[in-house]
């Protein structure tokens, strides 16, 4: 069976301008904000931080914006379909999938940390696009987990399914960390936890979907992954995957998989459907952050907080009002509030930590007409901001999160589709485990 090749995109700088003030810019030591008695405490530059954005405008290009000025820093050209943008694992580069191209590429944003030994220094540089892309059939979903990155590729009739590990570390060498090739083709999905890879399974043998129905673990042994377990443990249809505190969930037909991350050997869990599921729904998306015990799953406009180890009460709904469904929808950068942007233009801020109660909610944008397309959200790793990308591509909202407020409006000049926030995160800070994908 002759399968024609999809021909690579180019992406090539169109223009690179450089706005940034000296007190942002330290590139020795000696930019210290330190006293004279310590010269060498940290090197902190105070700054928002950059927003990836596709301007999808002729020529279509990737731009970086600086969120301290509102100026587009860089503007990298590219070709082939509208990419999903990512923030990798540390913050520090911009992870852009084009599913249709077989093709992943990476910017950096130019803003990161050095340990410098006896201090931390703080870079603010031009962004500038890697050399390095990943070319492997159909990357479908991205996920983030014990500081890596992980991409799925679903393959297809011709190529079986793979998976690509990479850090910020290896991406700084213009390198991944390591792949593991699989059996078959699927659309699945795999995510790091607790120095594990938990990866689906499909059986050659199904036809009529390409749905996995089985997880595997591996471990990691040097360069490679070694092979531990496939799990007895069904999980039919299976689609949709995400990381909390103590669990691993994946979303099924008949109910979600759990997979406990603290208990010896990750045994597993099958929860039924809850019972107030609306027929012919299913969860097929679920949620997660490493500060939150609980994971959150959806189905069609029904929102269900899971508790896998609740002896009462393992499903709560999270009511949205009548008529309200879900637009966007995840938890903030520490998991203190769990926000839903819903289809009235809405934005509900709910508690994890004060048993999911309506804590705000703000009236973001108008309600989306059926012929506009869906907003984009990006979170912000060094303050509690949120920005939304407006259906209409033109702005960009900034919420403040903690107080439930809005900050003010960015009018970006073009029309964008996607967006990702990249910077410096707050010390001490681990990227949400949870899945993206298309």
């Amino acid at each position: 069976m002759h399968v024609k090749k999809l021909a690579p995109f180019s992406i090539t700088p169109l223009k690179t301008s450089v706005l940034l003030a000296s007190a942002m810019f330290l590139s020795a030591c000696g930019g210290s904000s330190s006293s004279s008695d310590d010269a060498h405490t940290d090197t902190d530059i105070d700054t928002a931080g950059r927003l990836a954005l596709f301007d999808t405008g002729e020529p279509s290009a990737l731009k970086i914006l600086d969120l301290d000025s509102g100026d587009v820093l860089s503007s990298f050209e590219m070709t082939g379909e509208v990419p999903a943008l990512y923030a990798s694992p540390g913050n520090r580069y911009v992870v852009a999938t084009q599913r249709g191209d077989d093709l992943v590429s990476f910017v950096d944003s130019g803003l990161y940390t050095e340990d410098h030994g006896d201090h931390m220094h703080d870079y603010a540089e031009t962004p500038s696009l890697l050399s390095l892309t990943l070319n492997d059939h159909k990357p479908t979903h991205y996920t983030v987990g014990d500081s890596y990155g992980v991409v799925f590729f679903d393959g297809g009739e011709a190529s079986s399914s793979k998976v690509t590990v990479f850090s910020d570390e290896t991406l700084g060498s213009n390198s991944t960390l390591t792949s593991l090739d699989l059996e078959t083709n699927m659309h699945g999905v795999a995510m790091m936890a607790d120095g594990h890879l938990f990866v689906t399974y499909r059986d050659s043998s199904i036809t009529g979907t390409t749905l996995p129905t089985m997880v595997e673990r591996y471990h990691l042994d040097g360069g490679s992954f070694e092979f531990e377990e496939r799990y007895s443990e069904t999980c039919p249809a299976l689609h949709g995957a995400a990381v909390g505190a103590h669990s691993l969930g994946f979303g099924c037909s008949d109910g979600v998989l759990v997979i406990d991350l603290h208990e010896a050997g990750y045994p597993t869990t099958k929860l039924a459907n809850p019972a107030s599921l609306v027929e012919g729904e299913r969860i097929g998306t679920l949620l997660g952050n490493h500060d939150v015990e609980e994971l959150v799953g959806l189905a069609g406009d029904q929102m269900f907080v899971i508790d896998p180890e609740s002896e009462s009460q393992v499903y709560l709904e999270l009511e949205l009002g009548d008529g309200v469904g879900p637009l966007v929808q995840g938890f903030t950068t520490h998991g203190e509030v769990f926000y839903v942007l819903g289809d009235d233009g809405g934005l509900q801020l709910f508690a994890p930590s004060n048993d999911w109660a309506l804590i705000g909610r703000v009236q973001v944008m108008d309600a989306p007409g059926e012929d506009e397309g869906s907003p984009s959200i990006a979170l912000s790793s060094a303050q509690d901001r949120m920005f939304v990308l407006t259906p209409d591509g033109q702005s960009v909202i900034e919420i403040d999160t903690d107080h439930g407020e809005t900050v003010r409006t960015i009018d970006l000049g073009f029309n964008a589709s996607g967006i990702a926030w990249v910077g410096l995160a707050e010390a001490g800070h681990d990227h949400d485990d949870e899945e993206h994908s298309h």
